[in-house]
């Protein structure tokens, strides 16, 4: 199976979603997007391999003709937005990189010395995890794959698996 190479979105982390939302539909010429919160229910979350919740995250999502640009307004809660905006301010989170194949992708971040996700998602049409490779590529990237993890999921829930294990 050949390889997707797409980006598939732009995650910009803000201080306030509504403002940035007003602001973007007005230079898109398009009406404003419904804020709503990240994550719907059933996504099992990981950060450095412990489970999380980010219910108080507020996000505008608009789908462009070639990408989806995404405004994450983090809340007071830690999570990987929080501690962007706390370290650099606004700007550009991530880019996201639609995969076929999680593992061997991950080989090749490995491989130009990109660790493994810090942070990941599940759910049952998929995963997307966030690496560091602002050394490498100068941003963090997001890899989204999408694949049946229900059974993943499940064993997560049972104690009978670790975030991570379908990329070892």
């Amino acid at each position: 199976m050949e390889e997707t190479r797409m980006i598939t979105q732009v995650c910009i982390v803000v201080r306030d979603v509504r403002t940035a939302n007003e602001n973007w539909a007005k230079i898109l010429g398009i009406p404003e997007e419904k804020i709503g919160t990240v994550f719907p229910p059933g996504i099992l979350h990981y950060t450095h391999e412990k489970p999380a919740e980010y219910t108080d995250c507020q996000v505008a999502k608009y789908q462009l003709d070639n990408f989806v640009l995404e405004l994450i307004q983090p809340g007071t809660s830690p999570s990987p937005w929080r501690a962007f905006l706390e370290k650099h301010g606004q700007g550009v989170f991530h880019f996201c990189i639609q995969v076929n194949d999680r593992k061997g992708f991950q080989k090749k971040l490995s491989d130009i010395g990109v660790n493994l996700p810090y942070h990941i998602g599940y759910h049952s049409g998929g995963s997307y995890s966030y690496v560091d490779s602002k050394e490498q590529l100068g941003l963090e990237l997001s890899v989204n794959n999408e694949a049946d993890y229900s059974e993943l999921m499940q064993n997560l829930l049972d104690g009978k698996a670790s975030p991570l294990d379908e990329i070892w």
